[in-house]
């Protein structure tokens, strides 16, 4: 007979590797930057030469823009005919400013993603593929309660193959293909995120966790020996977490499928 443990289906899971344990005991989860989430949307796009023309009817019309805001006293000293004839050994400049104003003004209108933070959940602890993700099966999954987290909102990801034009809606959406992943996304403005640390050469974001929103933990089918016993340690140790279940991630060949095994707190061992 199977001890299977039946997790709820509310929960969404946050895949950490060995870095749960510092984060944890400083009651912490990492947000990380939208520019460096690995969203497929995100991606840096294939080097492409730089767009340094506009057409001739763009010119034309920004040059008689321009020529229209001179002082009258200064139009009465040059035709527009002698205006735009000066401008000409100008012109790659104006042009490459007209290019860079554009690019300035579509990123205003869509939102920049360095201006966001966010965290990937996964709603389905069976899905292989997502288990694929941080430290795969030698990580853990901290199944976290979204209801018993005040002033958190989770989306679910949208899988579609036109991707929103504005941010962050666009950061709530997918490809198609991703789809068995089942996510979840917390996003959170950059300038509302007042605690960072510093990790080597990089900044790292922290959100504090409720430890009430901690209903369990899933050990990978890989987890290194040290790992579950420094991770097994921790739990006797700390009063916040003693309660809140350990489950291993084993394989049933029975089904053929993956299962969850509740893991006892026995002492830890010397790793």
């Amino acid at each position: 007979m199977s001890n299977a443990v039946n997790l709820p289906s509310e929960l969404v899971y946050l895949p950490l590797g060995e870095e749960a344990i510092p984060l944890l005991k400083r009651g912490f989860i990492p947000l990380l930057p939208a520019t460096a989430s690995g969203l497929p949307w995100l991606l840096p796009p294939a080097a492409q030469p730089a767009l340094v023309r506009v057409s001739a009817d763009d010119y034309q019309s920004h040059m008689l823009s321009e020529y229209g805001r001179l002082p009258a006293n200064l139009r009465d000293l040059i035709s527009q005919e002698d205006f735009l004839r000066q401008a000409e050994s100008k012109r790659v400049d104006i042009e490459a400013a007209l290019v860079a104003q554009r690019k300035a003004r579509a990123e205003e209108d869509a939102g920049r993603p360095q201006d966001w933070l966010l965290q990937r959940f996964f709603s389905n602890p069976y899905c292989a593929l997502a288990w694929r993700h941080g430290a795969g099966f030698g990580g853990i999954w901290l199944g976290v309660d979204p209801q018993q987290w005040p002033d958190t909102a989770f989306h679910p990801v949208s899988y579609q193959s036109q991707r929103t034009p504005r941010l962050p809606d666009s950061l709530y959406c997918d490809p198609p293909t991703h789809a068995p992943l089942a996510e979840q996304r917390l996003i959170c403005a950059a300038a509302a995120v007042d605690k960072s640390v510093q990790v080597g050469h990089q900044r790292q974001w922290l959100l504090r966790l409720p430890p009430k929103a901690l209903r369990v933990v899933l050990l990978g089918a890989q987890v290194s020996r040290r790992f579950e016993q420094n991770l097994l340690q921790f739990w006797q140790q700390d009063f916040r977490y003693q309660r809140i279940p350990l489950s291993q991630m084993t394989f049933n060949n029975r089904d053929l499928s993956w299962e969850f095994q509740l893991r006892p707190l026995t002492r830890a061992e010397k790793p």
